[in-house]
């Protein structure tokens, strides 16, 4: 890795949820990559709700780990599990991971992320990235991805996945955030370039290594339902400032 960082330190969020087959490989391996950096950092594991011993795990993983630590809500919602990640990320810049979708290609990305930016994505949807999914998943990433841009104008070809924020520019938006589950990353993505941040899109090389835990294909009506909610509250806080 580059050891010449934009960064002094940085703070890396993953949700989990029902991960005790792959807890402590996946988590060993981020970690790994982190201290690999030289930097100071810490991984906040986001638990929300598992039924089986994913919690217990992330204790007794972290317990020997000072850089690391568990935070755990009852219900399980992957976006409020980012949501309560983010609150106790404490460094300059935060990055989205997945237990079973990291990258330290992209982590290397993130820390010499130019001053220009604000955030940065890793977008499945560049020409140059390689996405293994299954058509109908590509699809209908594809579809939501139109949808975006043309219900908000957006420039961002993909808003799920890894991801990273300065923090004061992810802290600001926070708790403006109203969508939960995986509209999260959407709402946030849409409020952060409403604002005229720049956000850089880098390719990424997607391995499907399991089915997804968390899907916006199950119900399509609502999907769009969600859409056009966002789009009439973010409408009408910009023309009724004060409400």
């Amino acid at each position: 890795m580059n050891q010449n960082y934009k960064f002094n330190n940085f703070s890396i969020v993953v949700p989990v949820y029902n991960e005790e087959a792959i807890f402590f490989e996946s988590a060993n391996n981020i970690y790994n990559i982190c201290k690999k950096t030289g930097l100071d950092f810490e991984i906040i594991f986001s638990e929300n709700g598992s039924k089986d011993k994913t919690l217990e795990i992330a204790k007794s993983f972290v317990s020997e780990k000072i850089e690391c630590s568990v935070i755990s809500d009852e219900n399980p919602d992957y976006g409020n599990a980012l949501k309560n990640g983010f609150r106790e990320a404490n460094n300059e810049i935060i990055v989205s991971f997945d237990i079973d979708y990291y990258s330290e290609e992209f982590l290397d990305e993130v820390l010499n992320l130019d001053d220009k930016f604000s955030a940065i994505i890793a977008s499945k949807r560049l020409r140059d990235s390689d996405d293994d999914r299954s058509m109908v998943r590509r699809l209908i990433s594809n579809a939501f991805s139109l949808i975006l841009r043309i219900i908000f104008g957006t420039k961002l070809s993909d808003t799920h996945g890894m991801k990273a924020i300065k923090a004061n520019v992810l802290k600001k938006e926070l708790e403006n955030i109203i969508s939960t589950q995986w509209m999260f990353d959407t709402e946030l993505l849409m409020r952060i370039e409403k604002k005229g941040n720049f956000i850089k899109e880098v390719p990424i090389v997607v391995k499907e290594i399991r089915p997804s835990v968390y899907s916006m294909s199950g119900d399509i009506p609502k999907t769009l339902y969600l859409i056009f909610r966002l789009r009439l509250r973010m409408f009408l806080e910009k023309n009724n400032p004060t409400e």
